[in-house]
């Protein structure tokens, strides 16, 4: 029987054994990924030679490799791994331009791609803001500084795609913020786009293709008083315009364009400033009211907050030393002298009694 036991037990053994090789091997099962490079642009040049590139990554690596395109744009990765893990993309440049796309693979090869590219254009003639709104969303008491969201939705109508910087600093898609802003953080969908700071503001460096993108940027910027005014220039002018503020957080005004007027969001109630048709180079100025002054105590505690925790430690523990001291030599005083009249008062007392 208990031959008969153990020889069940490899018999299971060897079963599982054969499962998971058949898992492995499913799991790693190639395909090939192919496709075409298409120009897109009227009487533009052909895409022959272009270098095309098949990435894989996942959490922890990232590997690519690259093939050419052949007299019609076509490409081809052969024997290309499946693994769930494993974040597939397909990208190709052209004329300083990035272009791509995410894929999906199965155990079965995926339809044949189609990469759009473009010829260049280099003047920011082509790019225009169809729509930009802002929000002022929060303030903070201690620290006197606002909380802002832009949503800018930059269009290029074209059928070139737009790269920046062949022009210098005013070649590029550059965007304005409040003096002394913190905190920037951007997202945009633009292939391969980085930010920069520049005078006044920040650069998206990024080629923009044909179509529209949204660009999203929060920052702060700080305020002196109960109320401010900030300046936004437009250089690719704004379609339209929507300045927003929280009921309860701030009042807003434009001399430029209206006043505010109430509006509801989600059933919370917000303050709207509306505008259409700002022209390019142009720019507006808006009144931040109602805001917050900051107590002695905000004050105190922002400066505390703001000490740098080893710099803090040994500060306190320098107090707790001094206070160490201080006790000490206070315990090591001597006690007091009486005078003559108490010492014999003293002694007198004793002989009487």
């Amino acid at each position: 029987m208990r031959w008969i036991g153990v020889c069940a037990a490899l018999i299971a053994a060897c079963a599982l054994a054969v499962m998971m090789a058949g898992l492995s091997e499913a799991q790693q099962a190639s395909v090939a990924v192919s496709g075409r490079v298409v120009n897109v642009t009227a009487a533009s040049s052909g895409v022959a030679g272009l270098a095309v590139t098949l990435h894989m990554q996942t959490s922890e690596t990232q590997d690519s490799v690259q093939t050419v395109t052949d007299a019609q744009g076509g490409f081809r990765f052969d024997g290309v791994i499946v693994d769930p893990a494993v974040v597939y993309a397909v990208s190709a440049r052209y004329q300083d331009a990035l272009y791509g796309r995410q894929i999906s693979l199965r155990e079965s090869a995926p339809p044949p791609l189609t990469i759009e590219v473009y010829e260049a254009a280099y003047d920011l003639d082509v790019i225009r803001v169809d729509s930009a709104s802002l929000l002022f969303a929060d303030t903070d008491r201690a620290t006197q500084t606002i909380a802002a969201l832009e949503i800018v939705k930059v269009v290029n109508d074209s059928d070139y795609t737009f790269v920046p910087g062949s022009g210098g600093p005013m070649s590029l898609l550059r965007f304005g913020l409040p003096p002394g802003s913190e905190g920037l953080q951007v997202d945009t969908r633009l292939l391969g786009a980085d930010v920069v700071q520049v005078d006044r503001g920040f650069a998206v460096l990024g080629s923009v293709p044909p179509g529209s993108h949204d660009i999203m940027f929060t920052y702060s910027f700080p305020y002196d008083g109960a109320e401010t005014t900030i300046a936004k220039s437009f250089p690719f002018g704004a379609g339209s315009l929507r300045v927003l503020s929280p009921e309860e957080t701030l009042g807003i005004e434009s001399a430029d364009i209206g006043a505010a007027r109430p509006v509801s969001i989600g059933e919370r109630p917000y303050r709207l400033i509306e505008a259409s048709g700002i022209e390019r180079g142009g720019r507006i100025s808006v009144r931040l009211s109602d805001l917050p002054r900051a107590t002695f105590a905000d004050r105190a505690g922002a400066a505390f907050a703001s000490v740098r925790y080893e710099y803090a430690a040994p500060a306190l523990l320098s107090v707790f030393l001094v206070g160490l001291i201080v006790f000490a030599l206070v315990r090591r005083r001597p006690p007091p002298v009486l005078d003559a009249q108490d010492a014999s008062g003293g002694r007198g007392d004793a002989a009487s009694g």
